[in-house]
Protein backbone atom coordinates (compact mmCIF):
# COMPACT_ATOMS: atom_id res chain seq x y z
CA UNK A 1 0.00 0.00 0.00
CA UNK A 2 1.18 3.49 -0.80
CA UNK A 3 2.21 5.66 2.15
CA UNK A 4 -0.13 8.29 3.52
CA UNK A 5 1.29 11.73 2.74
CA UNK A 6 0.30 14.45 5.20
CA UNK A 7 1.58 17.59 3.49
CA UNK A 8 0.69 20.04 6.26
CA UNK A 9 3.08 18.17 8.58
CA UNK A 10 5.66 17.24 5.90
CA UNK A 11 5.22 13.62 6.95
CA UNK A 12 4.66 10.29 5.23
CA UNK A 13 3.18 7.35 7.12
CA UNK A 14 3.75 3.73 6.14
CA UNK A 15 1.84 0.77 7.52
CA UNK A 16 3.66 -2.44 8.50
CA UNK A 17 0.78 -4.86 9.01
CA UNK A 18 3.04 -7.84 9.64
CA UNK A 19 4.70 -6.22 12.66
CA UNK A 20 1.67 -4.08 13.64
CA UNK A 21 3.63 -0.82 13.40
CA UNK A 22 3.29 2.55 11.73
CA UNK A 23 6.43 4.30 10.51
CA UNK A 24 6.82 8.03 9.98
CA UNK A 25 9.16 9.70 7.50
CA UNK A 26 10.04 13.33 6.83
CA UNK A 27 9.23 14.80 3.46
CA UNK A 28 11.92 17.06 1.98
CA UNK A 29 11.41 18.80 -1.35
CA UNK A 30 8.33 16.61 -1.98
CA UNK A 31 10.43 13.43 -1.60
CA UNK A 32 10.06 10.91 1.25
CA UNK A 33 13.34 10.82 3.20
CA UNK A 34 13.79 7.08 3.88
CA UNK A 35 16.71 7.89 6.24
CA UNK A 36 14.35 9.65 8.63
CA UNK A 37 12.36 6.51 9.49
CA UNK A 38 10.91 6.37 12.97
CA UNK A 39 8.25 4.30 14.70
CA UNK A 40 5.15 6.40 15.14
CA UNK A 41 3.77 6.34 18.68
CA UNK A 42 2.03 9.68 19.26
CA UNK A 43 0.05 11.96 16.95
CA UNK A 44 -2.41 14.82 17.17
CA UNK A 45 -6.14 14.32 16.49
CA UNK A 46 -5.93 15.42 12.86
CA UNK A 47 -3.19 12.91 12.04
CA UNK A 48 -4.95 10.18 14.05
CA UNK A 49 -8.13 10.53 11.99
CA UNK A 50 -6.24 10.73 8.69
CA UNK A 51 -4.33 7.53 9.53
CA UNK A 52 -7.49 5.78 10.65
CA UNK A 53 -9.47 6.62 7.52
CA UNK A 54 -6.63 6.09 5.02
CA UNK A 55 -5.48 2.68 6.29
CA UNK A 56 -8.89 1.59 7.69
CA UNK A 57 -7.32 0.70 11.05
CA UNK A 58 -7.49 1.71 14.69
CA UNK A 59 -4.13 3.42 15.20
CA UNK A 60 -4.03 2.34 18.85
CA UNK A 61 -3.87 -1.27 17.63
CA UNK A 62 -0.55 -0.26 16.05
CA UNK A 63 0.86 1.45 19.15
CA UNK A 64 -0.21 5.00 18.22
CA UNK A 65 -2.02 7.26 20.64
CA UNK A 66 -3.27 10.84 20.62
CA UNK A 67 -0.94 13.06 22.60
Amino acid sequence: MEPLIINEYLTAIKLDEENQLLFAYDIKDKIVDEQSEGILSEVNEVMYHKISSYFHIKPEDFGVRIG
